[in-house]
């Protein structure tokens, strides 16, 4: 499966978008304030139909007159994540809200969940106004994780969650990709898009400026500061270690897998 952007336009963001986004990859869309990242994740999930062009999800495609009538269809296999999450959350409690839309519901996968966002099932029967709005993403991010939706669009996902959550989203994510899932994200957390991303897509004033590995994208801080972003600290650190001793040194994402390849290369 392929997401394809021809020639889209939107008023007042994009003027050509042409990209493809592929299944079996963590792609992450990067780029300042208003340069078009959640629109994107907009179009993508059918929230926003005032463009031109084509959009070719899979075999969908929801260009001009089939754009209403592929709609439904189109997001029974998305799971979309925004940054009004709180919204999203429509159900008498967390149970149902998880439950809704997924037939042969599997409580065990919940409970394993449950353990790895640190939470319990007492919290499953509360009402919404006695939940942060940690526990409240964190409850969609459960409901993502056992829903079966072929794609997963996540704006901003590591907002609002503790570092330990955001480790545990990482590792989700990273499993779920390898189910053969395609997962899109925005987001200003360096730290969290070098852990997680394959491919770096860079938009700028709505147009996509270039496409990079994550390893070029974030050793290159005149991008990072055209994007808004920050060196992240485990490639920071590789720079300094190689500024000042005479070594190779792969990348990392893990500062600690990082600190044993010094270890080993100074022995």
């Amino acid at each position: 499966m392929a997401i394809k952007f021809v020639d889209v336009k939107c008023e007042h963001i994009f003027k050509n978008l042409n990209l493809e986004i592929k299944t079996n990859e963590i792609t992450s869309i990067v780029g300042k304030n208003g340069s078009g990242k959640t629109r994107l994740l907009n179009l993508i999930f059918g929230l926003d139909l005032n463009f031109s062009g084509k959009i070719v999800i899979g075999k969908k495609n929801i260009c001009d007159k089939m754009k209403r009538l592929n709609l439904e269809k189109l997001r029974a296999d998305i799971f979309y994540l925004s940054q009004t999450y709180q919204n999203q959350l429509f159900n008498v409690n967390a149970l149902e809200d998880i439950k809704y839309d997924i037939p042969n519901f599997d409580m065990i996968k919940l409970d394993e969940l449950l353990k790895s966002f640190c939470l319990d099932r007492e919290i499953l029967k509360k009402n919404y106004s006695e939940l942060s709005n940690g526990e409240m993403k964190k409850i969609l991010l459960i409901s993502m994780f056992i829903g079966n939706k072929k794609i997963i669009l996540l704006d901003d996902p590591t907002s609002d969650l503790d570092q330990k959550s955001i480790s545990t989203l990482i590792k989700l994510l990273k499993k779920t990709k390898r189910d053969g899932k395609m997962i899109i994200i925005t987001s200003q957390n360096s730290e969290f898009l070098l852990s997680v991303s394959d491919k770096i897509l860079i938009l700028d004033n709505g147009n996509l400026m270039e496409q990079k590995n994550k390893y070029d994208f974030f050793s290159n801080i005149e991008l990072l500061n055209k994007c808004g972003l920050t060196m992240p600290n485990v490639l920071q650190f590789r720079q300094k270690v190689l500024e000042r001793k005479n070594i190779k040194l792969v990348y990392r994402d893990n500062i600690n897998d990082l600190i044993k390849d010094i270890y080993r290369s100074a022995k």
